[in-house]
Parts: C-alpha cells; sequence; structure tokens
C-alpha cells in the first residue's frame, strides 16, 4: 500500500461504514486521522447488509478481515412472482470472483461495522464516542461539539449521513431529504426456524438472494452469519407510519402477516415467523451540485452527499468507492483543494448515476399486475439494454462490479458509462 507524500490532518465527523473506510484508507496511506461519532457508544444494531465486489476487492485490500466474519455467499439472484413464486428470471452469481474479481458477500451490519471499527484501530485511526458536531467552520477548517471542544485539522470530511449536519452548510442549499413514499422492515429470523420448515429450509441450506416482486412492495431475503440468521428487507408503500420528525418506529407480527397475507405461501409463513421489528422511512436526496467547500479545506462522504434508496444494494459500497478514490486524490495531489475537486469530479457522476437507478427501481419491482408487469417479466429474462434492472444486462453488471475505484484514469473515464448523463440539481 502507498505512503502519502503530503501528509494531513484529517478529521472525519462520522463513524458509520463510511466515515470508519475513509479512516482506515487515509490512515494506511500515512495520514493523521481522527474519527467522532455522536453516538455514545457501538452497539449491534442493524440487519443483513451486502458486500458486492466493487467494495469486498477495496476492503480485503485494506485489511479488514472478511474471512474470518460469519457470512454467506449467494449462489444467484432470483427474482419471483408475489402471489404464486414462479420463477422470473434467476441471475447465477456462482462465478463471481472469477467475474469480477472479487467476492459477493452476505453479512450482518453489525458484523461488518465491527471489523472496520477493529481494523480502523489496528491502523491507528483515533476514534472518540459521545462528540455530536453543532457548528463547523469549513474555512479554518473546524468543528465544535455539543460539548464546547474545537476540533481542527488540515482537512474536515462530513460523513454524517443523511441527516448530516455538515451537508447544507457546505453546500448552501435547503437542505430537504426526498421522502420516497416507502418504508423498509428490517427483519431478522432465526435460521433453525425455516430449516423446521420443509418449505423455507432451502432458503438457508442453498443460499441465495431472493426478491419476490409484488404490486406496492417487493421483498428481498437472504442468509446472514453462516446461516444462523435469515434476513429480509421489505420495501413497501407506506401507510404514514412515520413522520418528518421520527423515522424509525416499530413493526409488529400481527401487521406485517395482514399485509402479506395475499402473497404466496412461502411469504405467509415467513411473516408468522417474524418477531418485533424495525421500520424505517425511506428517504433520499436530489443530486448535489458540489461534495467540496469552495475553502478546499472540507468534503463530504457516503450517504451525507449520495444517500442510497436500498434497490441496489450499494449504498455502503459506494461510501467505500468514496474513500478509494479520496485515498488517491490525496496522494496523487499537494494542493488539497485540487485533491478535493479531482475526487468530487470522478465520484459524484459514478455515484450519481447509482443513485439514480436505484430510484428507478423503486418502480420497476413494484409494479401492479398487468399488462405492463407482464412486459417487465419478460424484458428481466434478457440479457441486453431492455433489461430494467440495472445489473441484469452484463455490461452494466461489469460496469458496477468490476469497477476497482483505487485505478484513477487521467480523464476520470473509469466513471464514464456509456449512454448516461448525470444532471446536478
Amino acid at each position: 500500500m502507498p505512503t502519502t507524500a503530503y501528509p494531513r490532518d484529517i478529521l472525519i465527523v462520522g463513524a458509520g461504514l463510511g466515515g470508519l473506510a475513509a479512516g482506515i484508507a487515509l490512515k494506511t496511506d500515512g495520514h493523521k486521522v481522527t474519527i467522532i461519532d455522536s453516538a455514545p457508544e457501538f452497539a449491534e444494531a442493524g440487519a443483513g447488509i451486502r458486500v458486492p465486489p466493487n467494495s469486498s476487492r477495496l476492503l480485503l485490500r485494506w485489511g479488514i478481515d472478511l474471512e474470518k466474519m460469519k457470512k454467506s455467499a449467494s449462489r444467484r439472484y432470483h427474482f419471483i412472482r408475489w402471489e404464486n413464486g414462479s420463477t422470473i428470471v434467476k441471475l447465477p452469481f456462482e462465478n463471481i470472483v472469477e467475474s469480477h474479481g472479487a467476492p459477493y458477500y452476505l453479512v450482518h451490519r453489525a458484523d461488518l461495522h465491527t471489523g472496520f471499527l477493529e481494523a480502523a484501530k489496528r491502523a491507528g485511526v483515533v476514534i472518540h464516542t459521545n462528540k455530536r458536531v453543532i457548528e463547523y467552520d469549513f474555512d479554518a477548517p473546524s468543528v465544535k461539539t455539543l460539548q464546547g471542544e474545537v476540533w481542527k485539522a488540515d482537512l474536515v470530511i462530513g460523513a454524517d449521513g443523511i441527516k448530516s449536519v455538515a451537508r447544507p452548510l457546505l453546500t448552501g442549499q435547503p437542505d430537504v431529504p426526498r421522502d420516497t413514499g416507502d418504508v423498509a422492515y428490517r427483519i431478522l429470523i432465526p435460521g433453525k426456524d425455516l430449516l423446521a420448515d420443509p418449505d423455507l429450509e432451502s432458503l438457508i441450506t442453498d443460499p441465495c438472494t431472493t426478491s419476490w416482486c409484488g404490486p406496492d412492495a417487493h421483498l428481498v431475503g437472504y442468509p446472514i452469519r453462516d446461516g444462523e440468521l435469515y434476513n429480509i428487507v421489505v420495501c413497501a408503500t407506506s401507510y404514514n407510519e412515520t413522520t418528518d420528525e421520527v423515522w424509525v418506529v416499530k413493526g409488529d407480527n400481527r401487521e406485517l402477516c395482514e399485509r402479506f397475507a395475499k402473497w404466496e405461501p412461502r411469504v405467509q409463513k415467513l411473516c408468522r415467523l417474524t418477531r418485533d421489528f424495525m421500520k424505517w422511512r425511506l428517504c433520499d436526496l436530489p443530486i448535489l451540485s458540489r461534495w467540496v467547500h469552495p475553502s478546499g479545506k472540507a468534503c463530504l462522504l457516503g450517504d451525507s452527499c449520495h444517500p442510497m434508496l436500498p434497490y441496489l444494494a450499494q449504498g455502503a459500497a459506494q461510501a467505500v468507492e468514496d474513500a478509494a478514490v479520496l485515498r488517491q486524490c490525496l496522494a496523487a495531489q499537494k494542493d488539497l483543494g485540487v485533491a478535493l475537486k479531482q475526487y468530487e469530479s470522478i465520484r459524484l457522476p459514478r455515484s450519481s448515476l447509482v443513485q439514480e437507478k436505484t430510484r428507478e427501481h423503486q418502480y420497476i419491482l413494484h409494479i401492479e399486475d398487468g399488462e405492463e408487469q407482464k412486459a417487465r417479466d419478460v424484458r428481466m429474462a434478457l440479457n441486453s439494454q431492455e433489461n430494467p434492472v440495472f445489473w441484469g444486462y452484463d455490461d452494466r453488471r461489469n460496469w458496477l462490479f468490476s469497477h476497482d475505484a483505487e485505478v484513477l484514469n487521467e480523464d476520470g473515464a473509469n466513471w464514464k458509462p456509456q449512454g448516461h448523463a448525470v444532471k446536478a440539481h
């Protein structure tokens, strides 16, 4: 791994997956890195998360021990009909490493976060909890916490998520995340409960990612922790469960069973096995006009600048790509402002395209039964540009999964997809 010729003192606000990835990558290069986070402590939370090849190659390279982590590997992506479980299309994933140069893992988010934390501490990143940032001075640059502490650095990175405090201050634009009208139910079921049912056991013993597509909702399920748990994410039209102030609320078994009472028998059984779960309001942002402050001393990263809906499973992966590109730009440029503008010019178009395609999939996967749905199902089986699933077509899947964010072309061509233009708002 290279060591930068231009070591800097870097402060990262936010110790989520994006902030930790940036900390690991930048500390490995020889920068002094401090991360501060508002959480009092890091506790196990969340559910499953997919680690596609465009991020796993970087994590393995940076010393994050994915091998020892309890996980599953998807053998295929199986799209099926909601009412009878019939196959729409099976996309084989058996040759992921041969095809894309890195594995595709299914893990628990808490395990991945722990792996990031361990790698960051081994690298020498200094991490402080219970530090809520309330003010930014991007010209200094510095931040001020609720406790009145002032933290100074050469570079401040805002990695504080979709509700970022840094973002509206840095962009100078009104900051209103867009409510998609959907909520996500994040569900975990003990694997042994599925193994006890002949209709469900193959969901554990023959691991794949299963997506049930239906009107106004779809469910994505896959095993994690070596089959100890079965993870389900339900993306469905909101019944006004959340508010602008409260984005996360509790759900229960009864309402889940009622909502999916007419879906195929396996879905009904999974609903009956579900205990209490959390429902998350799904929001994203319009594409930002900039990620870098005019001072050239501060930037955004991850969900703070391109929050991803869960439909393409690329949220964390795109944050990891941000960290990789930022690392290379800081290593190559003596002038910090030039380095940050290069980072923005490379990453903003690529992540914005993924962000836009992710939002399109909200509609694609929730089409009402009828002629449009039948035509969609036919196109989903085609290995061509007509396939509405972004990575259902080989060329687009290669563009997404085979990408190595640490390989920068001089003109930024590593992010230029053919036939796509992305506009900032």
